[in-house]
């Protein structure tokens, strides 16, 4: 009976110990399922949930310092294309400044000629009037003073040539400045004053008066037209005008005498184009 009580109990002994076994080799399986589950499923989770968030907020981050530093990068090119173009604009104001300066300082000094110029004509017209009163004189003494080859008509020669090379000089200055219709009316007046001396000239100088006629002829048909054409013209004849009408005249054709053109009496005004 004993040896049977005793088999009994060492059966169910070395079955609870073998159930126990099972349950803790069960056990062991349960949390070794459990962590391989939580590291399959886990892993994911923390990766979508944490570390790619982390990643793209890190990618983003670079992508906007690298977009802030372009952005300041061209912000700086053009701060410093503006300073450029802030001094080439104030090299160019100064630039302008003075070529201004030069161009009022070249406008005075072309004023400053014409009324020189203007000055010396009424000079002239003065000395025009003052010989114009000695031909009042009596019959006696103005039979001193007859012929083209007395002092006074020699006299009244020089001071209408001198009259002439002034008109012409100013119409000079005139066409500098663009100034056309009043070089042209000085032009005018200077030819009609040289075509009355044709008949009281000396012989010898009629070709070259003839000559300085035909080019301020050939100058107020090119005025206001062909100002650059007229300057020659005009040129050549003040020349001739300067040097004495000499013998010999600066060009071979032997003009037309010319008829006198009346000129409007109208007292020019002096224009200054900027």
């Amino acid at each position: 009976m004993s040896n049977e009580t005793n088999t009994t109990f060492s059966f169910w002994s070395r079955l609870g110990r073998a159930f126990v076994k099972f349950l803790r080799s069960l056990l062991i399986l349960a949390i070794i399922a459990g962590i391989v589950a939580a590291v399959y499923y886990g892993t994911p989770y923390l990766y979508n949930n944490f570390i790619l968030p982390v990643e793209t907020n890190t990618s983003r981050l670079g992508e906007v310092e690298n977009t802030q530093a372009a952005e300041i990068e061209q912000l700086s090119t053009q701060v410093t294309d503006l300073k450029t173009c802030l001094t080439n604009l104030e090299t160019r104001q100064t630039e302008n400044a003075q070529g201004l300066a030069e161009l009022q300082g070249q406008l005075s000094a072309l004023e400053t000629a014409v009324e020189t110029n203007t000055e010396t004509l009424k000079q002239l017209d003065a000395m025009q009037a003052s010989l114009d009163s000695l031909t009042s004189i009596t019959t006696e003494q103005q039979a001193l003073f007859i012929g083209k080859n007395s002092a006074l008509a020699d006299l009244q020669r020089q001071v209408a040539i001198s009259r002439a090379i002034e008109l012409l000089s100013r119409a000079r200055l005139y066409l500098s400045q663009s100034n056309f219709g009043l070089a042209k009316q000085d032009v005018q007046v200077a030819q009609n004053l040289l075509i009355a001396l044709q008949d009281e000239i000396p012989v010898e100088k009629l070709p070259a008066l003839q000559s300085v006629i035909a080019r301020l002829e050939m100058a107020l048909g090119n005025l206001p037209a062909f100002p650059v054409v007229a300057v020659d013209d005009v040129d050549i004849a003040w020349q001739i005008l300067v040097n004495n009408l000499p013998e010999q005249p600066q060009e071979t054709a032997m003009p037309e005498a010319v008829t006198e053109t009346p000129t409007p009496a109208v007292e020019a005004t002096l224009t200054a184009k900027p």
